[in-house]
């Protein structure tokens, strides 16, 4: 298994406020050794870009996750507590070093291994893909209609939690493909209210797992004419299954993939407005 992660600022953006990190757990709470099994994870976040200092604010949320990881395997039934537990310490730190509340409006997005189970959490906005070992690929795109996404550091700040009334409201977008040469269909869509979205899934039956922040969607080209220039938005659907194919799974695989659709991305003209963030999980050995 290994697991790498990778982020990137945005045209539109004066700082990038996306962070992502990986590393391993282990089975023994000791140092590790001969009985004990390693256990890769992936943790990300999105600061919000109209909120002060969200770069750091998502850099302690990723942080205070990582230390909870670190410590336990979560089941899938204790994964929104974690997700509530790191924010509530992230605003802590983030009021030792000074900063509001404020600093802490970021995403969270986890995914880790349990007894043999993937087990992943959106808290927020974000991507979620899974690649099965025969190619097939589901896409799980959660959005907010109404507006910001629903941060977990809202939930101990009671004063902004209410005031967000119908904007805790999200909609799970379930894309799929059979195999590498499919087109991305829409297969599903559905809402939740819930303040972290769940999925658990037995480990062996995929390949790949990847976490992308809302970056993704930002992508456009300027199509120039000799009377007009307008701007297209680039699908996620088309975005993704190229972001994602890895070629190699060792060492920074992720990083190297970037660095390369980045390359890829300027010779057809495509920009991104948004921070853009990855993290994947190989499950393979």
């Amino acid at each position: 298994m290994n697991a790498d992660s990778a982020f990137i600022i945005g045209a539109t953006h004066a700082v990038c406020q996306d962070y992502a990190t990986t590393g391993d757990t282990w089975t023994s709470k000791r140092a590790p050794g001969p009985n004990s099994t390693v256990s890769p994870y992936i943790i990300l976040s999105d600061g919000c870009s109209s909120s002060p200092n969200t770069d750091i604010g998502a850099r302690l949320l990723v942080k205070a996750a990582e230390q909870f990881l670190a410590r336990f395997q979560p089941v899938a039934t204790r994964l929104t507590e974690l997700h509530r537990e790191s924010a509530r310490r992230a605003l802590c730190w983030a009021t030792l070093t000074g900063l509001t509340p404020q600093a802490v409006d970021a995403t969270l997005l986890t995914a880790h291994l349990s007894d043999g189970e993937l087990i992943l959490g959106c808290s927020g906005d974000g991507v979620i893909a899974l690649q099965s070992w025969t190619g097939a690929l589901d896409v799980y795109a959660i959005s907010y209609p109404a507006g910001y996404p629903f941060y977990p550091g809202y939930a101990h700040q009671p004063e902004r939690l209410l005031a967000l009334k119908d904007g805790v409201s999200k909609t799970i977008d379930h894309f799929r493909c059979d195999s590498s040469a499919d087109t991305l269909r829409l297969e599903e869509s559905s809402t939740s209210v819930s303040p972290t979205e769940v999925f658990h899934v037995k480990a062996a039956d995929y390949k790949h797992v990847v976490l992308i922040s809302d970056g993704i969607h930002s992508f456009f080209t300027t199509k120039q004419t000799e009377t007009s220039k307008r701007v297209e938005d680039i699908s996620m659907q088309r975005i993704i299954k190229e972001l994602i194919s890895f070629k190699s799974v060792r060492g920074a695989f992720v990083g190297r993939r970037l660095k390369i659709f980045l390359k890829e991305c300027q010779s057809k003209g495509w920009q991104h407005r948004d921070d853009l963030a990855i993290g994947a999980l190989h499950l393979g050995d």
